[in-house]
């Protein structure tokens, strides 16, 4: 970072070191400060925002914005992950719905890249927590919408809590696509508890359940489990996945699609 960066407003600046710490994860206050071209102090203004808004974690001698077993990074900063693989997963997932049907979309950055696919579809009804999903369907024309309420968490960007829980458990949809920060060949998982209780309650109330998970979070765990692969129908990955988990997560059962960068379902096993 030896070039300093000039910056018009204080979120370009915010933008601009989350794009810094995202290429490199040692990079110091100090390096931040010389590569905007601003105060110390201004750095870690910005940086105690970043972690008020749940992007980054401030520690004793830097700060991370890698996701632990205990903490979930931030929905803006997870936008900006795996990219390419969830853009590929989201337009595959996409391709199973079908006119008439009711879908229920979790508040995922994987499972919003169906949006832009789902247009076309008649007579559909999507159901969701996800503020930016809201607010992109809003957009939309022919595509009806259930938004579900409850306490708004702005590190998720959506609904969670008691209230959305409760407004979920009233509800019966066809198919519920959905993701979780990790997973292993036990089953999946998450670091909050709130979010697990929503996410089981979205599970429950679905006919057919569909994880979308890019692979950087396979072969991984979380404090809480959200469930095991038999109430899973499918999963829908990409081509970085380790071959170990795939092929035990399909011996369970679970009909498993990989994807390729260039759309290309490469493999498909599982239930019939």
């Amino acid at each position: 970072m030896s070039r300093r960066l000039i910056t018009h407003t204080r979120q370009e600046r915010l933008d601009g070191i989350l794009e810094c710490l995202m290429a490199d994860e040692s990079a110091s206050a100090q390096s931040l400060a010389a590569h905007f071209d601003i105060s110390l102090m201004t750095v870690h203004r910005d940086l105690d925002e970043l972690q008020r808004r749940g992007i980054v974690r401030k520690f004793r001698g830097g700060v991370s914005i890698e996701r632990t077993s205990s903490y979930e990074i931030a929905a803006p900063l997870r936008r900006r992950i795996a990219t390419e693989q969830k853009l590929e997963i989201g337009a595959a997932a996409a391709t199973e719905v079908a006119p008439g049907q009711v879908i229920m979309l979790d508040d995922s950055t994987t499972a919003s890249h169906m949006i832009r696919h789902l247009i076309e579809i008649e007579e559909l009804r999507v159901v969701t927590n996800y503020l930016p999903s809201l607010r992109e369907l809003s957009e939309v024309t022919g595509i009806s919408v259930t938004a579900i309420g409850g306490d708004f968490d702005s590190g998720h960007e959506s609904f969670v809590g008691e209230g959305a829980a409760k407004a979920v458990r009233e509800l019966r949809v066809d198919a519920l696509y959905f993701s979780t920060s990790s997973a292993d060949g036990d089953g999946m998982y998450h670091q909050e508890e709130k979010v697990v209780r929503l996410k089981s309650e979205m599970i429950r109330c679905a006919g057919r359940r569909v994880l979308l998970m890019d692979s950087s979070k396979l072969a991984h765990t979380s404090l809480h489990r959200v469930c095991g692969w038999d109430v899973i129908d499918e999963l829908i990955t990409d081509d970085a996945a380790p071959l170990g988990i795939i092929e035990d997560i399909r011996a369970q059962g679970v009909v498993v699609r990989v994807v390729a960068s260039d759309h290309v379902e490469l493999q498909e096993e599982g239930k019939s």
